[in-house]
């Protein structure tokens, strides 16, 4: 936690400007730390000295720059959150989910948005991701093991997205906990398919990294995607394309060394050539007419060893993203 209610507010502040990501915020801070004076003094230094000395990229010094008092601006985001029932949870603080830190180090959300309860996310968590026009044979495996992880003590954790995501979300909720990381605010995020009663009765939290208010950017969904597949022990991928969200989560997966699983129910086409790419980095693949029950699952993670190395997978990153 920030060592003052003011550098609290300021951190508030910043990371509810647009424009404003968790690297820009990141070198702020250590530049504070660096100088040891307080982060709104860094915050107030002009745009050029904040690009040209710091090395903030023209956006994020021009929208830093403009926030004439980033204290005020993180009170009056406090205010709004608790008037909708909505809080806040910075790093260091007991509820800050600690691989975040661990995984994503300074591209780590300084301050997290939060609704519900983050406590589901202390036990397993499972991601859960997949297309957004899933087959019916992958809807219908992606629904099952969701419920059966869920109903097990597993988080399962997905973007909110419709299709894959809002299944596992739905299924989840059902059984036991849930939660959603949206690449849109929290204030702008609603849940597709789990029904309020059925949220009430269980686990479930979002995490909002962007500004309460954001809209969808394709650059939030890239973030999102980092931040699922480091919350997660494990990721299950449904029907993954060789581009866009799937495969980037899928990547990030790889990446961190957590085991990878894709459950394909089409060789054809992007899905085909993203199954197979996927299973040739380290993936394994599952059958969606036999997929595992949670324990049998538990013991695909337990022997789950990662295949390629992390320095080999950036090759098809930027395709269709």
């Amino acid at each position: 936690m920030p060592d003052t209610d003011e550098e609290r507010l300021c951190l508030v502040g910043l990371c509810a400007a647009p424009g404003v990501g968790p690297a820009s915020v990141a070198c702020l801070r250590r530049a504070a730390r660096e100088q040891r004076v307080p982060l709104s003094e860094v915050v107030a230094l002009p745009a050029e000295v904040l690009e040209g000395e710091l090395g903030l990229a023209p956006p994020a010094a021009r929208s830093v720059a403009a926030l004439r008092n980033p204290c005020e601006a993180g009170r009056s985001t406090l205010d709004r959150l608790a008037w909708a029932g909505l809080r806040i949870a910075t790093d260091g603080e007991a509820l800050y989910p600690d691989r975040l830190g661990r995984y994503l180090r300074d591209q780590a959300p300084s301050v997290l948005f939060v609704a519900g309860d983050l406590a589901v996310l202390d036990g397993p968590c499972v991601a859960i991701v997949g297309s957004r026009q899933p087959s019916r044979p992958a809807n219908r495996a992606a629904g099952a093991l969701a419920a059966d992880l869920a109903a097990e003590g597993s988080a399962v954790v997905s973007g909110g997205a419709p299709g894959i995501d809002s299944r596992a979300h739905e299924a989840a909720a059902s059984a036991g906990a849930t939660c959603a990381v949206p690449a849109v605010g929290v204030c702008r995020f609603r849940w597709r398919g789990a029904s309020s009663a059925e949220l009430a009765e269980r686990g479930w939290c979002v995490l909002g990294q962007f500004p309460p208010d954001a809209g969808w950017r394709t650059a939030h969904a890239l973030m999102r995607n980092r931040m699922i597949a480091a919350l997660s022990d494990a990721v299950v991928a449904f029907d993954p394309r060789d581009t866009g969200g799937t495969w980037h989560t899928s990547l990030w997966a790889l990446r961190m060394r957590k085991p990878l699983f894709v459950v394909g129910t089409s060789r054809e086409g992007a899905k085909g050539r993203g199954l197979t790419h996927l299973v040739r980095f380290g993936a394994v693949a599952l059958d969606p007419d036999r997929m595992p029950d949670a324990a049998d699952f538990a013991r695909l993670v337990a022997d789950y060893r990662p295949a390629a190395p992390p320095d080999q997978l950036p090759l098809f990153d930027t395709q269709g993203l």
